[in-house]
């Protein structure tokens, strides 16, 4: 997803993106938050967005280093974070340069990998690892490739319920575009946006393979009304790492 287009949802935020922040109603980003909080330390708000998430790690860490792809983002960022003093904003792109700033204690990036493009997912990734110092942690949410499939048969026994044919029921619960290849390789649309979702088992692969300990891997679940008045149940995958 381009600067760009960021740069256009940064002003309709709100209705624009599912904010993890808004659905989190048990707390549980918090809890795990306040579980590693370090006021002696330094974190980074990887992915930052509009800063939804940047006034709770500036209260449980010395020094934030808050950062987004969108300058438009990161404006509304500032001034959600006006009168607060421990925290820094950097602009850049994770898939093509350096953070300008030394690997901290606390890293936290909420859906921010979900580049479609294997490329520029591979080296988000090794930026995102390696700005996380040996034996910090790394607190880390992408979208569930099993919610989607979970949605999928469920949208497929609702047909079959309504009468539909297995081929009908089939064709009605295909959603989004996007090749066959692409989904098979997690590749959904989210917000009419090809996105990458992942696996359990992938996530947990991937974080062994950039050098963390996975000490937790949970469902992070929202409840959304459609609009028909039917509750749909979906997740994200919430990891924390510690690094080797």
């Amino acid at each position: 997803m381009s600067r760009d287009y960021w740069d256009t949802v940064a002003a309709d935020y709100d209705g624009s993106v599912l904010s993890v922040f808004d659905h989190d109603v048990e707390n549980g980003i918090q809890r795990r938050v306040d579980e590693l909080a370090d006021r002696g330390a330094r974190a980074a708000d990887l992915g930052c967005g509009v800063g939804k998430f940047t006034p709770m790690l500036s209260a449980c860490f010395g020094h934030v280093e808050a950062c987004d792809l969108s300058p438009r983002c990161l404006e509304r960022a500032r001034v959600r974070c006006q009168g607060v003093g421990n925290v820094r904003f950097h602009q850049f792109d994770f898939t093509s340069e350096p953070a300008p700033f030394e690997p901290v204690a606390f890293a936290f990036c909420v859906n921010v990998l979900l580049m479609p493009s294997l490329d520029d997912r591979m080296r988000a990734w090794r930026l995102v690892a390696n700005q996380v110092a040996q034996g910090g942690h790394l607190l880390l949410v992408v979208p569930a490739h099993e919610s989607i499939l979970f949605q999928s048969y469920l949208a497929v026994s609702d047909g079959l319920n309504a009468g539909l044919g297995c081929e009908q029921a089939v064709e009605e619960a295909v959603v989004g575009a996007g090749s066959a290849r692409e989904k098979q390789l997690g590749v959904h649309a989210l917000d009419g946006r090809p996105t990458k979702h992942y696996l359990a088992d992938e996530l947990r692969a991937l974080l062994c393979e950039h050098h963390f300990d996975v000490l937790e891997l949970a469902k992070f679940e929202y409840e959304l009304t459609n609009d028909g008045g039917v509750v749909d149940r979906f997740w994200d995958w919430l990891a924390v790492g510690r690094r080797r």
